[in-house]
């Protein structure tokens, strides 16, 4: 419960806050700051009403002058800036620690809107990537890559204010704008006023809120269009996908509303240690209640972390504190014991720039050795938990460049409460940059998070979150109610705000869109981690907006039961450039190891399933009664066809009525079709018929009822939608997604579950190779036009787990040899080829070409493409994923004159690997003694192969026996794959085989 303080001054607070309009200055409107006075000699435009430094009654450090160490800070009715004189307009390398680093783009003035002309300077901080000094410590990827490559950064200006301000936001790069409209206020529901005041400065009103905005001032001269391709993200076109358009030197504004009387700390509080400016060594000890950091810089350095005592309870960062640094609160010595009221408030900045990414506390501070540091590696903010109630407000501060999680608590989660109110995070440009976890029966409002994973931490029952803005990069979704199986009831959260985003994958990811629960996070491809014992209920989220493009709008892979989960008012402008099946939403019911599945509730008779209402794209509406919610339509909607039930999507602006009937002929879903021309017939009772292929509609007459079309398929998967529509416009709609490859050559087939190369060789454990992934059972040849086509199946899921360009752990390789090269020879005595290196395989006689999919090796030697007999790449290659199969595409002249129906064909599947790690970007298969651990590292069971003959090596070959195929699984036609294989051959040679014709008609 928050202090009482006597009635006068409540009323006076109420008046500011609720009125929002002072008769007086800003510290007769709330309590003043104990750091007013400013430095010495260092003029300010206001006169304290009380003492510059805080009572020490109570104190165990007497304080020293405030104003020593103080920035500027300047005051004018009802406004509230401050600075620093150790400002440095710095935006490459790294600054000073006893430095802060300022915004070389960006001046913002702040001045009551009555007296524009009283405007005074707000600082301006800058966060660039990896605090400019690059990778310390490591070299592996940290998810900071696009933006230390495009030169990002993040600039923003904290005020506080009691009634409307105009705030001057001026562009100091050098480019101009000719009008306001060349800039944008996000989020762009405030509707805030702007004025052009010159060709660098534009003027933003902003009225007084009791509590306070956050906002984004984007400047058209600043924009940049971000693209992926198929190694990630990029600012180049080139014929990428086109992923959002944001600033490449952002801005964000803060404007605070008051700070409440009871989140400034005084005497009758607690004994209070001001703590000096300065670098900081020495918090472990103190003996005091409160850690009070005045307007100043503080540093801790790159290698400690306040180890706060179990005695303190409260650190309080005035406005003009910067502190470079991160705190622990002790975890509680006694199981019921802890402090019951922690507070960590304040207008202050706590900056995480000194730490490396993944800082690790058990690795002397430097970057990460072990797999995982979640227990060991620096948190901004990290809490330990007792038996006993405890609850934590959480005020006003700024959290600066997290080098991982920013905030955690660890040990009895169900009783320590969380109050958070005007919360910021900037610089949020590594991985592991989550938003908030909330607790149970925590609330959180008027928020700002800079995020690169999830943002909203939705794992707990009894939730409350409003007011959030997010500026969201590339990895995790926004909010996140997944991971493990959980017993969660009653989440609430409204007026989330996505202003820019980066999200995006190569793969139908698990962990991204707007809103996800992710399956379990040791296995995340798994489908049997599901608890048929828990359930997720009453979860209820409105006004949801998405400006600009975003990659998809929800991924739900329900690891409990699931009831009344309502999603209410959520707009997206666009979708992103990528293919719309990378966009698709997701909802998944899993198992448990024994395959019983969770449930979800009945929402179209029971009202207590998956509840979509208003949500829009583009302003579109999407129903489920109409023709706009599937995976390629704009809704984007691709749900298993089990939960049917267990959702709708309804809008207050839908048609209404019956539907009209409707009967089609002519295609079947899910069908293969040897041509790309298909007649359509069909049957209606309405007026008007509409047939759309891959998104291209044409009008179909209709005559006494029936109605026929000629379409073309224009693509490899293409979606066929008729929809019939009433005169008020309700639809009725049959939907088909069908293949068309081109004209069959022919095709080879090959026995399922064989993929064990010789009989003996045992997938990885991880979850990301499924089973039946390396298992081929056949492949198709198409022509189509002047392309050809090489369609590979395989028994399991084609999975993308690592996010490359279609597929992440496989390479399939196809030789090709001109006709007359299956002769029937015994293959161990003909002559023989080595295949490309990395593979230990070889063929029956010299092939004249081999083509090569990998979905993550575009740049290596060897990577995807066609290749001559010499090993020359010859061609390119494009990889498609389809279900469970590869579609390997190829222009045809680069083959020649060579006879696809004749020539003769090798087919084998591999384990991709990086650069680095084995020859030919080909895994090798290890022997069953180093599978297991007992020879190799336990990782290699992980991700490796096992039942060959070698041993792992730290240099090429990476194996000692190359005597066995690294094939886990190849076509061998009339032999017997575990006979070509066999490990005591001296080398293992792989027949060709022909097609066999298509099948006539």
């Amino acid at each position: 419960m928050q202090q009482q303080r006597p009635a006068p001054a409540r009323a006076v607070l109420k008046a500011c806050a609720l009125a929002l309009a002072c008769a007086m200055a800003l510290t007769g409107c709330m309590k003043p700051h104990p750091h007013a006075g400013g430095r010495p000699g260092t003029a300010t435009t206001a006169t304290p009403t009380a003492s510059a430094t805080p009572a020490d009654s109570g104190s165990i450090i007497a304080p020293a002058d405030g104003a020593s160490a103080a920035p500027v800070d300047a005051r004018t009715e009802a406004v509230h800036t401050w600075s620093h004189e150790n400002g440095v307009k710095n935006a490459e390398g790294a600054v000073a620690a006893d430095e802060v680093r300022q915004s070389p783009y960006y001046t913002v003035r702040v001045a009551p809107a009555g007296n524009p002309q009283d405007a005074q300077e707000s600082f301006t901080y800058l966060s660039i990537p990896r605090n400019g000094e690059g990778k310390r410590g490591y070299t592996g990827p940290d998810g900071a890559e696009f933006a230390a490559d495009a030169g990002a950064s993040m600039s923003w200006s904290t005020f506080e204010y009691a009634t409307d301000v105009v705030v001057d936001v001026t562009l100091d790069t050098g480019a101009t704008i000719a009008s306001a409209d060349e800039v944008t206020i996000r989020p762009t529901s405030l509707n805030l006023d702007k004025a052009l005041v010159d060709e660098h400065t534009v003027r933003v009103t902003v009225p007084a809120s009791a509590a306070g905005l956050r906002f984004s001032v984007d400047f058209d001269p600043e924009l940049m269009t971000v693209y992926a391709d198929s190694s990630g993200l990029t600012t180049q076109a080139d014929g990428n996908a086109v992923i959002e358009t944001e600033p490449r030197n952002s801005l964000v504004v803060f404007a605070q509303p008051p700070a409440p009387a009871d989140t400034i700390p005084t005497a009758a509080d607690g004994t209070i240690e001001y703590v000096e400016p300065g670098e900081i060594k020495d918090l472990d000890s103190t003996t005091a209640e409160i850690l009070y950091f005045r307007p100043g810089t503080y540093w801790m350095g790159a290698s400690y972390r306040a180890m706060l005592p179990e005695n303190v309870r409260w650190v309080y960062l005035a406005p003009g504190a910067f502190v470079k640094g991160a705190f622990r609160f002790t975890d509680p010595t006694d199981a019921d014991g802890g402090q019951t009221d922690y507070r960590v408030t304040g207008y202050g900045v706590l900056s995480g720039e000194q730490y490396p990414y993944e800082s690790d506390t058990a690795n002397n501070y430097l970057h990460k050795e072990a797999d995982n540091c979640h227990a060991t590696c620096v948190k901004m903010l990290q809490f330990g938990s007792s038996d006993a109630e405890q609850r934590l407000r959480l005020q006003g501060v700024t959290v600066k460049e997290p080098p991982y999680h920013s905030f955690v608590v660890y040990g009895n989660e169900d009783t320590f409460h969380m109050d958070v109110s005007n919360y910021q995070q900037v610089g949020g440009w590594y991985w592991q940059t989550d938003g908030i976890e909330l607790y149970s029966g925590s609330t959180m409002r008027n928020t700002f998070f800079h995020a690169n994973d999830d943002v909203l931490k939705l794992y707990h029952s009894q939730v409350s979150v409003r007011d959030t803005v997010v500026w969201k990069n590339e990895n995790g979704p926004v909010i996140q109610w997944g991971w493990s199986p959980l017993n969660i009831d009653g989440v609430e959260v409204d007026s989330t705000a996505i202003i820019h985003n980066r999200m995006y994958s190569g793969s139908v990811g698990n962990n991204t869109c707007v809103f996800n629960s992710s399956s379990h996070w040791k296995a995340p491809s798994a489908t049997n981690t599901a608890d048929p014992t828990k359930t997720v209920r009453n979860l209820r989220f409105t006004n949801t907006t998405v400006e600009g493009a975003v990659n998809c709008a929800m991924r739900i892979y329900a690891l409990s039961n699931t009831e009344n989960i309502e999603i209410d008012g959520f707009h997206i402008d666009a979708w992103g450039g990528q293919d719309p099946y990378l966009q698709q939403s997701v909802l998944k019911l899993l198992t448990n190891a024994d395959g019983e599945k969770v449930t979800l509730g009945n929402e179209v008779t029971e009202h207590n399933g998956l509840y979509l209402h208003n949500y829009t794209v583009g302003g579109e509406a999407i129903i489920k009664a109409g023709d706009n919610w599937a995976s390629y339509e704009t809704g984007r909607l691709n749900f298993d066809a089990e939960a049917w039930d267990g959702w709708n999507a309804e809008a207050d602006s839908q048609p209404q009525g019956p539907a009209p009937a409707l009967t089609v002929s002519g295609l079947q879903d899910g069908a293969t079709l040897a041509s790309r021309q298909v007649e359509l017939t069909g049957t209606t009772d309405a007026e008007r018929v509409v047939v759309t292929v891959n998104g291209q509609s044409q009008d179909v007459p209709v005559s006494a009822g029936a109605f026929e079309a000629a379409v073309e398929l224009t693509g490899i998967t293409n979606t066929v939608r008729v929809a019939a529509y009433s005169d008020a416009g309700v639809a009725s709609v049959e939907r088909y997604v069908v293949q068309a490859f081109g004209d069959a050559v022919g095709s080879l087939t090959d026995p399922q579950g064989d993929d064990a190369g010789p009989g003996s060789y045992t997938y990885p454990t991880d979850s990301a190779f499924v089973p039946g992934g390396f298992d081929l059972t056949g492949m198709d040849v198409y022509r189509d036009g002047d392309t050809v086509r090489f369609v590979t199946s395989v028994a399991g899921e084609v999975t993308n787990p690592w996010s490359a360009n279609g597929m992440s752990i496989q390479r399939l390789n196809l030789y090709l040899r001109a006709a007359g090269a299956a002769d029937g020879a015994d293959t161990q005595d003909a002559e023989v080829t080595p295949l490309l290196p990395g593979t230990n395989t070889f063929a029956a006689g010299a092939w004249d070409f081999a083509i090569v999919g990998d979905g993550r090796n575009e740049g290596a030697a060897y990577g995807p493409g066609v290749y001559d007999a010499d090993g020359n790449r010859v061609g390119q290659v494009a990889l498609t994923v389809v279900g469970n199969r590869i579609v390997l595409s190829a222009d045809a002249s680069v083959l020649g004159d060579l006879d696809l129906a004749e020539a003769g064909y090798q087919v084998s599947m591999y384990s991709s690997s990086e650069d680095g790690e084995a020859v030919g970007n080909v895994r090798p298969v290890y022997s069953p003694e180093c599978f297991s651990g007992q020879t190799c590292e336990d990782w290699v069971a992980q991700y490796r192969f096992g039942g060959g003959k070698g041993e792992l090596t730290g240099q090429s070959p990476y194996d000692t026996d190359l005597t066995d195929s690294n094939a886990i699984d190849m076509i061998t036609g009339q032999a017997d794959q575990a006979e070509v294989m066999d490990l005591s051959r001296a080398r293992i040679v792989a027949p060709y085989v022909t097609l066999a014709a298509p099948a006539a008609g």
